[in-house]
This record gives C-alpha cells, sequence and structure tokens, in this order.
C-alpha cells in the first residue's frame, strides 16, 4: 500500500559497512615496499649515513602498486589501508637505522685487538667480551646474533609511543609535519574530500578546526620529507607533495623515468668507473684537488638526496665541507699535525678533522636538548595550571575498540625490554642490570624526542645517544663495548617512537585505526629484523665494511666518543683548540635560531648538518648540494611544477640507484667482475 512505501522509504538506512583497514594486502604491500626501502637505506646508510623514513615514498609506491593490480582487485586500495601500508613499510624501511646496522655494527669492527682473555690466533676476539678491557678487538656477529640484535633494538621503541599518543597528538595538538605531510599526499592519491581529513575533533570546536585548517593550508606550501641522518639531529626538509591536480599518468611516467635513468647510470659506472667519480681537478691541472677528494660525483641519487634535504640543509652541509675540506684539513696537513695519508682516520687530515666535527656534534646536542628540556618543563608546569582540558574520551576520535589500551602496550614494552636485555646481556658479556638501565634511560630520552619531532620534525637521535654514552661511562667505566650498545639502545628507541607518532599523526588525521598500525608497525617491525639482515649480510659479503666504497662515516663518530668519554682516546695533535673554538660556535647557533621570528630562522645554519659536511668526503655532499640548491630554484621559477612533481622526480632518483646497488652486490658477491 502507498502507506508501507512511506514507511519504507522514510525507514533509516542502515550505513555500509567501513571497508577493512587492516588487510593482508595492506601489509604484505608494506612489508614489500619496506624491504625495497630497507636495502636502499643500507646502501645510502653504509656510504653516508643518510637514511630516510620513507613514509612519502612508501604511500607513493604503494598506490602505484594497487593502481597496477586494479584489475585484479575484488574491492579497490582505499586510503586507510595506504596508511596501513605506509606504517608497515616505515617500520621495515628505517631497521639499518634503528638497528644500528650503519653505524654500531660498523664501530664493533673497527674494534683493535689487543691481547687478553678471549683473543684467537688471529688477533680476533669473538662476542664474549672481558668487561675489564678497554679494546677489545674486532667484534664479528654471526647471522643469528644480527637477528637476535635486531629483535633486541626493535620492538620497545613501538611500544614507548602508543601512552605519548594522547598528551601530544590529541591534547597538545602537535603538528608532527611529516606525519600531516604523509596525510596530504594519501589525501590527495584517493582524492578524499576535506572532510575526511579533519583532525577529529568535535564538529563544534572552532578553535581546533581552525587550527587544523591552517596545517592543512601550510601543507600544501610546503611538506617536510621524511628523512633523517644517522648521528644527526636534523631532519631537513621541505619537499612538496604531489598536487591533487597532477594527472597519476604523467607522475608515474615521471616516476619510472627518473627510476630507470638512475638505474642506468648506477649500471654503467660499473663498467666506465669514471662516470662514479670525475677527478675534474686532475683535468684542469689542479690534482690538490683530487687529492682532497673535490671531485665531482654526478649521482643521481645524491642529485635526489639533495632535493628532499633541501636548500638550508644542503648550503650547511656545504659550509662544513669548505671549512673542514678546504681550510682546518689542509692547514692541519701543512702543519704536521695530520702527518699520515689524508684519508687515514688514525694519523691523516681526515682523522684530525673528525674530532672537530665531534665538538660540534657534542655541543649542539648538548645545547638543543637543554632547549627542548627547559621547554618541555615549562609547558608541563603551564598545562598543569590549565584545569580546562575535556575528558579523554572526548579527545580521543578513535572507537574504543580500535584504540590502543594500557593493556596492551605496558605488558608489551616489559616484555620488549625483558627481551633486550635477555639478548643483549649473553651476548656481549653485559651484566644484566647494564642493558636495563640503557633500555630505561632509552623510555625516559624517548619523551623528549617525540616532543622535538612534533614540533620541529627534528628527532635528536644523535643528542640521545652521545648522553647515553656518557651515562654509560659511568655506569660501565673502560667499556668500549657496552658504551657503544647503550647507544645503540638509546637511539633505537628514540627512533622507534618517533617514527610510530608520525605515523599516528598521519592516521589520526584520516580517521585511520591506531590499533591497526600499532599491529602494522609491529608486522613492519619483525619483517625487518629478517630483511636488515640479509641487507647487511649482501652487501658485507660483497664490500667491506668499513672500507672504500662503504666507509660507514658515522661508525667512527660513535667509536671515538665511545673511547673519549672512557679516557681511551687519543686527540689528534693541536686539534683541541680548533675543536673548543667550533663546539662554542655550534653552541650559540640554537640559542640565535630560538631568538628569531620563524620567518628567519632559515638564515641560521645547522650546525649537525656543518658537522656532516665535514666528516664526510666532499665528493659525497656536493651533488646534495647541487640538489638542495636545484630545490630551491624549482620552488622559486617553478612552484606549481615542484608542488606536483619534485618528490616525485627525487624518489626516482634515490629508488634506482638503492635497488641497482642490490643487483651490483649480489653479482659482486658471485664472483661476476666488471
Amino acid at each position: 500500500s502507498e502507506t508501507e512505501t512511506t514507511q519504507l522509504q522514510t525507514r533509516p538506512q542502515t550505513p555500509p559497512p567501513a571497508p577493512p583497514e587492516l588487510t593482508a594486502r595492506a601489509l604484505g604491500g608494506g612489508v614489500v615496499v619496506g624491504g625495497i626501502l630497507c636495502f636502499s637505506n643500507m646502501y645510502f646508510g653504509l656510504q653516508t649515513g643518510w637514511v630516510t623514513m620513507g613514509s612519502l615514498q612508501s604511500a607513493l609506491l604503494g598506490f602505484g602498486m594497487f593502481k597496477a593490480l586494479g584489475p585484479y582487485l575484488a574491492t579497490p586500495f582505499t586510503a586507510k589501508e595506504n596508511v596501513v601500508l605506509q606504517t608497515t613499510a616505515v617500520a621495515a624501511a628505517t631497521m639499518p637505522l634503528c638497528g644500528g646496522f650503519v653505524g654500531i655494527i660498523p664501530a664493533l669492527r673497527l674494534l683493535s685487538p689487543v691481547g687478553g682473555d678471549g683473543d684467537n690466533n688471529d688477533g680476533v676476539v669473538g662476542v664474549r667480551v672481558g668487561r675489564t678491557m678497554m679494546d677489545m678487538g674486532p667484534i664479528e656477529l654471526t647471522t643469528m646474533q644480527l637477528f637476535g640484535w635486531s629483535c633486541a633494538l626493535g620492538f620497545f621503541g613501538v611500544f614507548m609511543a602508543p601512552p605519548l599518543r594522547r598528551q601530544v597528538i590529541l591534547r597538545e595538538k602537535l603538528p608532527f609535519p611529516s606525519g600531516t605531510a604523509t596525510a596530504e599526499i594519501i589525501r590527495q592519491l584517493h582524492r578524499l574530500p576535506n572532510e575526511d581529513r579533519r583532525s577529529n575533533k568535535k564538529d563544534d570546536d572552532e578553535e581546533e578546526d581552525d587550527e587544523m585548517e591552517k596545517i592543512d593550508n601550510e601543507m600544501t606550501q610546503l611538506v617536510s620529507s621524511i628523512d633523517d641522518v644517522e648521528d644527526s639531529t636534523f631532519r631537513p626538509m621541505e619537499v612538496s607533495p604531489v598536487s591533487s591536480s597532477t594527472s597519476p599518468a604523467p607522475a608515474w611516467r615521471l616516476l619510472f623515468l627518473c627510476f630507470a635513468f638512475s638505474a642506468v647510470y648506477t649500471l654503467l659506472g660499473n663498467f666506465v668507473p669514471i662516470f662514479k667519480n670525475i677527478p675534474l681537478g686532475t683535468y684542469l691541472g689542479v690534482p690538490a684537488l683530487t687529492a682532497w677528494s673535490w671531485t665531482l660525483q654526478p649521482s643521481p641519487s645524491y642529485f635526489g638526496q639533495g632535493l628532499i634535504m633541501g636548500p638550508k640543509t644542503a648550503v650547511s652541509m656545504l659550509l662544513g665541507t669548505i671549512v673542514g675540506w678546504g681550510i682546518l684539513a689542509p692547514m692541519a696537513k701543512a702543519e704536521g699535525w695530520a702527518s699520515g695519508p689524508i684519508n687515514d682516520v688514525a694519523t691523516g687530515a681526515r682523522g684530525w678533522l673528525l674530532w672537530v666535527s665531534l665538538a660540534i656534534m657534542l655541543a649542539d646536542s648538548a645545547v638543543s636538548l637543554s632547549l627542548l628540556s627547559a621547554k618541555v618543563l615549562l609547558q608541563t608546569i603551564r598545562s598543569s595550571n590549565d584545569g580546562n582540558h575535556r575528558v579523554e574520551e572526548e579527545l580521543d576520535p578513535a572507537p574504543p575498540e580500535q584504540q590502543i589500551t594500557w593493556q596492551t602496550w605496558l605488558p608489551g614494552l616489559l616484555l620488549a625490554s625483558l627481551l633486550c636485555t635477555a639478548i643483549l646481556s649473553p651476548m656481549f658479556d653485559m651484566p644484566p642490570l647494564e642493558p636495563a638501565i640503557a633500555v630505561l634511560f632509552s623510555i625516559l630520552v624517548a619523551v623528549l624526542a617525540v616532543r622535538a619531532l612534533g614540533e620541529t620534525d627534528l628527532n635528536p637521535v644523535s643528542g640521545i645517544g652521545k648522553v647515553s654514552q656518557i651515562l654509560f661511562a659511568i655506569v660501565s667505566p673502560g667499556n668500549i663495548v657496552a658504551n657503544l650498545v647503550a647507544g645503540a639502545v638509546a637511539e633505537a628507541g628514540a627512533i622507534g617512537a618517533g617514527d610510530m607518532m608520525q605515523d599516528l599523526q598521519c592516521g589520526h588525521l584520516l580517521r585511520a585505526s591506531p590499533r591497526a598500525q600499532f599491529i602494522a608497525q609491529l608486522v613492519g617491525t619483525a619483517a625487518s629484523c629478517v630483511m636488515v639482515v640479509a641487507a647487511w649480510t649482501l652487501y658485507s659479503s660483497a664490500y667491506e665494511i668499513p672500507g672504500p666504497e662503504f666507509p660507514a662515516p658515522t661508525a667512527l663518530i660513535w667509536l671515538d666518543m665511545a673511547k673519549v668519554v672512557n679516557g681511551g682516546g687519543h686527540l689528534a695533535t693541536n686539534v683541541l683548540p680548533t675543536a673548543i673554538g667550533a663546539a662554542a660556535i655550534a653552541a650559540v647557533l640554537p640559542f640565535v635560531e630560538a631568538c628569531l621570528p620563524s620567518s628567519r630562522k632559515w638564515t641560521v645554519p645547522s650546525a649537525m648538518a656543518a658537522a656532516i659536511g665535514m666528516y664526510v668526503t666532499p665528493n659525497w655532499t656536493l651533488p646534495r648540494v647541487a640538489g638542495g640548491l636545484a630545490n630551491y630554484a624549482w620552488k622559486r621559477w617553478d612552484p606549481e611544477g615542484a608542488e606536483r612533481y619534485m618528490i616525485v622526480v627525487a624518489s626516482g632518483f634515490v629508488l634506482g640507484e638503492g635497488l641497482t646497488s642490490i643487483a651490483n652486490a649480489g653479482l659482486k658477491s658471485a664472483g661476476v667482475s666488471w
């Protein structure tokens, strides 16, 4: 009847169930993409210490992968699945840094052999170390020990992030620029309407909506990438996402062309080595430039890294390179303070300059962490005096079944901490209390790391690692290995918690399930414990590490710091006055930057970036500088084109060489010579 028809028409319609977020295809896609980035990060990290978090690249590659598989999918690949995919991929991608494979593991190989208990006939000791020995000899971990090491460091940082989410994302609404940038690019790729990217606060909370709209408007103009440099406090950088007006087809074609160009160039360098490093100084009649590593290395991947880093970081690195390799190192050589071969880390100019770089890092880290601690304390005091916070249930937009409760993260954190202690204690003959102290310290400083990351996109992993080494000089004096292990634990916690928080910010803006992301992070971490060992085994079997092609420069920083704080390091001749002067300048810069308005902060160079420009030879720095300047020029002359395609071009260049390096290492391991 007409009445029944009217009732049927007016009956409330049950909304269709939301598509699942935590799917096997999203997790599997994240493992695949994360594996690619893991091998790529191992390659670049061992060369120069550069490691990318890769969340923008993961979202981009994941979307492209499922776009190509579209005809074979029963349901479309959703934005929330992409959140899960990039979360999984990031956990896998960052393990070379989080697990210390680009710094600590090579540093253990650099320990000098000495006599004493545990030495074998060739002067190399196993992993069982006498606690009273200052320098125990090279330590080479087996495959199973490397896997255990990865598990020990990989998980506890993941469990640190959930209890901090409510405070820094929901209450204080810290921007977490990289997480916000990733949410923006996922929104654009999947063409989500504006209402799907709101901050998930109460609809009537106009102040919060205005703040989120302000962030969104800023992110369409400027997006920080998610890149980390081992032993640095900066996450450089300014890369715009693919614009929502970008047609997918040209973007994917451009990505493929840049990838192919970089891959072909890398392969060509195997057959024509001059392409890898062009000694222009020799050709121009100035061989001294070649001797001091002022050569042209036209690497598309390092140019792409410069595009990602941006002009401030690149120019700061160039400043450090000019001062270090253009002035200080030649001066030390001429005065006889560094009488050995230029690139010798013990008696040469490179070793002399390393102490200046370490002094800059220590000064910058100490001042930056002090300023950050003071800021956190003031904010905590203000927060405690503010009684206007709403109840937690009103703050969290995620349904209860999607939240990460204390019943999940607290037992997980305890188990992960016990796992870390149980593995590291017998592996390095450390009393169980020592790795436990390292984990506890890591948990405490993770709060600083997360807050710094949320406000500035800078994770102070270098400063945290160095402070941990100073602490362990007191906890376990004279034990170089324990000192290195403690630094690795502290850094791993800060990286794991920071990366997880960036991912949670991305999911928060897209209304993804925090619980699904948490599980994705665990899956990615578990997969990376296997993949990172495979990557290390591949490259270490094909190349000498540290060696000419993979110098692992940050390993020297870790080892020298461990020796200095334990009283076993010998400073290079007459380096102390220069190191003190450089440290004084580095200590002033954070204060200057803090006093300047936001619009002028770019004028203050990054002391940490300058230090990296000192300990990395010029041939590695110059192509990055070219990329950083290209970033500036592109945005100035064609801002629309930069917004659309810069991250695409940079990703193609970096991934091209990164993936080709896997084939190169495999062929070299098989005995194929060029």
